[in-house]
């Protein structure tokens, strides 16, 4: 017996419009740390796309009884007043096709009771917002302490991540670490010769080698400790902007990385990690904007791929309603592909641009669209091989205030929602 999609309170949320209504979130205030790497990655739903969409409409699909894909038809009786149309889960939907990730802050991981049995029923996959990055793993006062054997190899712990290890490990889940190597959220005293914020830089030997032990110290720690958890490795985090970069694109500003190793910092990380990782890891490079720049991203990586460095690229999906999703966006996804990378969108949300309706709507046919085009290429042989949602509820969200997630703050689903689901009630045009 097929399973029916959990819709918490969906009733009242279609009487409400739709989904679309503002959502009148009940969670108490976060603060959530807007970090270099979601003001870098706001860049791109704020880009101007150029080229014209010429949105073709198509048959409504969404899948039969027996797996199949057959041609969509609106719920009847009951169940299509209500908006409400018999669904697997996203997980489950994707099941053949991929992981499907969701991105979990802290707060969210703390209180489990509250949202454990939604992101059960959807997600297959977790990423840490923030406990997986250098600033959270790197112990300082541990290297401070023990300075004369901690030069070369600081000390590292595991404390803020075990909540999302635990939790993973607990229900059958796997886990995307994001990230290695990364000009932000890389603490200034990891480069200085004395593990403080006003030390004197390193040169680039000793943060090779600090590097090195590092990365072998996180990846080695889930091998010894979580075999099998962990199936991707964000290796390293958007290390190519021109606006940002020196003349070949490579970031520079503000990036101890460049200023300590040099210009080839994110190839010498992807050396370590083939050098420390587990089979059953792949290993990604990871960036926004991946429609604008994918042939710089192709161009820098193209050493390390030739010597079987890394596996994947990464494509944040930090996207707009404005944004091209099927006639832009595929396009760079199988670009990547076609030069012998898998690929994963990896912080897929989609922001409005107005609180109405229509929005709304628009929104969840934003989400159709991402969907089930990635779902097609992956059919076709291209390898797709995961989606990840950046955050679980609208007002968790970063990004907040461009409502882009697929539940809003009282955990309704949204018309993004429904439009992953590849529910009738979405139109099938983008």
């Amino acid at each position: 017996m097929r399973k029916r999609m959990l819709v918490l309170l969906l009733a009242a949320a279609i009487c409400m419009g739709g989904c679309g209504q503002r959502p009148g979130g009940t969670e108490p205030a976060v603060n959530m740390e807007e970090d270099e790497e979601q003001k870098d990655s706001g860049a791109e739903q704020n880009r101007k796309e150029d080229g014209s969409d010429a949105a073709s409409e198509g048959t409504d699909n969404t899948e039969g009884e027996d797996g199949n894909i057959v041609s969509g038809e609106p719920a009847s009786g009951a169940e299509e007043e209500k908006g409400i149309v018999q669904a697997k889960g996203l997980a489950e939907l994707y099941q053949e096709n991929f992981p499907i990730g969701i991105a979990l802050s802290g707060y969210i991981l703390q209180n489990t009771e509250q949202y454990g049995q939604v992101i059960l029923e959807n997600f297959n996959s977790i990423t840490c917002e923030n406990e997986m990055k250098p600033d959270s793993l790197l112990d300082q006062a541990a290297s401070q302490a023990n300075l004369e054997d901690a030069y070369l190899h600081a000390a590292v712990h595991f404390d803020n991540c075990m909540p999302a290890v635990k939790f993973a490990s607990e229900h059958g889940m796997k886990i995307r670490f994001h990230t290695l190597v990364w000009h932000s959220q890389t603490p200034k005293w990891f480069f200085t010769e004395d593990y403080t914020d006003e030390g004197r830089l390193v040169d680039r030997d000793v943060m090779l080698a600090r590097m090195e032990n590092y990365i072998a110290d996180v990846l080695g720690y889930f091998q010894e400790n979580y075999p099998g958890l962990v199936y991707a490795v964000d290796v390293v985090n958007e290390a190519f902007d021109v606006g940002d970069g020196d003349e070949t694109g490579i970031r520079m500003n503000k990036n101890l990385w460049y200023e300590t190793v040099g210009a080839d910092y994110y190839y010498q990380a992807f050396v370590f990690a083939r050098k420390y990782a587990s089979k059953d890891m792949k290993l990604f490079y990871n960036d926004y904007g991946c429609m604008d720049k994918a042939d710089l991203i192709l161009e820098h990586l193209a050493r390390a791929r030739e010597e079987g460095l890394i596996d994947g690229i990464g494509m944040q999906s930090h996207l707009s309603t404005d944004d091209k999703i099927q006639h832009k966006f595929m396009l760079a996804v199988k670009k990547f592909c076609d030069a012998g990378y898998e690929v994963q969108a990896t912080e897929l949300d989609i922001g409005v641009k107005e609180d109405s309706d229509s929005a709304f709507l628009l929104q969840g046919r934003k989400y159709r669209s991402f969907f089930k085009n990635m779902k097609a290429l992956q059919e076709e042989g291209y390898p797709v091989t995961g989606i990840t949602v950046w955050g679980l509820n609208d007002d968790l969200s970063w990004r907040r205030d461009e409502k882009c997630l697929l539940f809003d703050g009282d955990m309704n689903p949204k018309n993004a929602y429904l439009g992953a689901m590849m529910d009738p009630s979405i139109p099938d045009v983008e």
